[in-house]
């Protein structure tokens, strides 16, 4: 029998695909590197080893779009010679991914959790159900489902300062900020090379409207984060952008979506941010529309893959499509959300419940409708956990409600939000700026 580092019984017969194995989790628990390559050159070394066949297909399904699903489906197809050898914990973890894999994500995290129930230390399942989590925005297990496991694992076991990691960025969003930015500066501290909790500490800041301490703890932590090996340095790096534009240095948040988001990226996690960033200028009154075209272009590429996948991602397509006056690409866009509303799973759910009344307002404010662009906001904001993303990715919502109102002439409307900020973040002087646009 051979086991993994945290002691776990995995099925193979030569352990010399274990090393492999091992750097693949930690490339996927650093970000740093493809875990995936590790996973192909273990299955070559010993194509019945199970445990790397569920992995790769987990990691997959983390990348969160259609086509890495379709290749997560393809890889348990390969194993599953190897998966009807394997052990009760493996076989799990192969479940899971296909749930996840054909849709049913909420399915597939409960399977996760099974494992975790009998293996709190399997950290594989432990951060693909956070990363999950994430993707489904269920603020409550990004938090609960670590702390579940957290007083199985201490210093003496591999991973544990990632396990701290997680737990950070979960606190955070339960807004528990002192916690998170203890756990997340822990974490940080033990592993040298955690971006994620680097990430989790930027959080509370930015909640906190802390923005010299976010741009010192971001340039003290740069080693952590920003290398070309790192696949989460563009996330942190859009979140230096929001401190910049906290202090209404557009040009320094200009210079950020440059170097690091334009052209949109491979993958639709590095679109999001850049969509993201630049309808924030947008808002301020920065020229961007030279940007968004190429933003625009990627989502279309796209469109027809990916489109109604995923609601958070569905949305942030309308925002690019819309600041770029795509009309064609925006029909397209709807009706990828009414087929996705008609499908069973997870996404459904999410696109009827949030995107389409947000994307419905991301399309009447680019057409001047600004007074229903900021009714369907205030309609949908407060529940708009239900399709994901972070506190501070959210945050948009409430910037484009307040602005949209701004611009209609509902000063009361625009004012009430705008308060929200000011109690939440009194030395933040974004909100400060909303509240005298409202005022005027």
């Amino acid at each position: 029998m051979h086991y993994d580092a945290r002691g776990h019984a995995v099925t193979l017969s030569n352990p010399a695909a274990l090393e492999a194995y091992e750097r693949a989790l930690h490339a996927f628990q650093t970000y740093r590197g493809d875990p995936l390559r590790p996973l192909d050159e273990a299955i070559g070394i010993d194509p019945g080893f199970a445990a790397a066949y569920a992995a790769k297909a987990l990691v997959l399904c983390t990348f969160f779009e259609r086509r890495f699903m379709r290749d997560a489906a393809a890889t348990l197809a390969s194993g599953r010679a190897a998966l009807e050898r394997a052990s009760p914990r493996e076989r799990a973890l192969a479940q899971a991914a296909a749930e996840i894999a054909r849709g049913q994500w909420h399915s597939g995290v409960q399977a996760l959790e099974q494992v975790l129930l009998e293996h709190p230390r399997d950290i594989l399942a432990l951060q693909a159900a956070h990363l999950m989590d994430f993707y489904r925005g269920d603020a409550l297990n990004l938090r609960n489902r670590v702390s579940r496991v957290l007083r199985a694992w201490d210093r003496a076991v591999p991973g544990y300062a990632y396990v701290l990691g997680m737990h950070a960025f979960g606190l955070e969003e339960c807004n528990e900020y002192a916690l998170a930015e203890r756990a997340g500066r822990s974490a940080v501290e033990l592993s040298g090379d955690d971006c994620w909790a680097v990430h989790a500490v930027a959080h509370v800041m930015e909640m906190q409207g802390r923005i010299s301490e976010g741009l010192d703890w971001y340039e003290a932590a740069r080693p952590v984060w920003s290398g070309d090996d790192n696949g989460f340095a563009f996330h942190n790096a859009w979140h230096t952008a929001l401190f910049h534009m906290d202090r209404a240095d557009f040009a320094r948040a200009l210079e950020v979506f440059d170097a690091r988001l334009a052209g949109g990226g491979e993958t639709a996690l590095v679109r999001v941010d850049a969509t993201a960033l630049l309808w924030r200028l947008m808002l301020e009154g920065v020229d961007v529309a030279s940007r968004f075209s190429p933003i625009a272009d990627a989502w279309e590429r796209e469109l027809d893959a990916e489109g109604g996948f995923y609601a958070f991602n569905d949305f942030h397509a309308t925002l690019a499509l819309a600041g770029a006056g795509r009309r064609d690409a925006l029909d397209r866009i709807g009706e990828a959300l009414a087929r996705a509303e008609r499908e069973s799973g997870a996404n459904s759910d999410m696109t009827r419940q949030v995107a389409r009344g947000a994307c419905e307002a991301a399309i009447d404010y680019c057409k001047g409708r600004f007074a229903a662009a900021a009714q369907k906001l205030a309609g949908v904001r407060d529940g708009a956990s239900r399709f994901g993303g972070s506190h501070a990715q959210r945050d948009l919502l409430t910037l484009t409600l307040i602005d949209a109102a701004t611009r209609a002439g509902l000063p009361q409307l625009a004012r009430h939000y705008a308060n929200e900020r000011l109690v939440h973040k009194p030395a933040s002087a974004w909100g400060g700026r909303l509240a005298a646009r409202a005022a005027s």
